[in-house]
């Protein structure tokens, strides 16, 4: 998703989307940390309904992002805002299954839970902040490979598709 914001809009309008993903993952970090992952536990089908709601907006993104063409031609494609980027943060089934199991196996007793959530809080800052900057510049980088309409389109329709088969997973689990 950020690669092809990153082709379609450039950086500097891409960083809401980024600012975004990382303020709605690092908060998702600090409340597993906090006993989230003890919700899912407690309540199981809450973690299929998220799924069930994170697999139909990706098919959404992956058909916006399919039939995008250049931000300049069409005005009303703009880049993921800062709240809905946030927001994707709670349905992402990848993000949720690492944060839990991220908590789950790097914390451990009450006494030391607050350095522990302190210490993934900081790691998960700085990837959250390497990735989203890395996958926006590249988009960027073949965003300039992209001059034309048709290799935009053949572009966005190779990364909607990208993001259909990312779904394979989850269907099949």
């Amino acid at each position: 998703m950020l690669a092809a914001s990153g082709a379609n809009f450039g950086f500097w309008a891409s960083v809401p989307h980024i600012s975004g993903v990382l303020i709605g993952f690092i908060s998702l970090v600090v409340a597993a940390g906090l006993g989230l992952s003890g919700l899912f536990s407690i309540f199981p089908n809450f973690y299929n309904i998220l799924k069930i709601i994170s697999f139909f907006f990706l098919v959404y993104l992956a058909l916006k992002i399919g039939t995008a063409g250049h931000a300049q031609a069409q005005h009303r494609d703009l880049p993921l805002r800062f709240w809905q980027a946030a927001m994707f943060q709670l349905v992402n089934p990848k993000g949720i299954s690492v944060i839990i199991s991220s908590v789950t196996a790097f914390t451990s007793s009450a006494n030391a839970l607050a350095t522990e959530v302190f210490v993934l809080f900081v790691v998960f800052s700085f990837v959250t902040i390497g990735s989203t900057c890395t996958w926006t510049l590249f988009g960027m980088v073949i965003g300039k490979i992209l001059n034309s309409e048709k290799r935009l389109r053949l572009f966005n329709r190779s990364m909607a598709s990208l993001l259909f088969v990312s779904l394979v997973p989850v269907i099949l689990s």
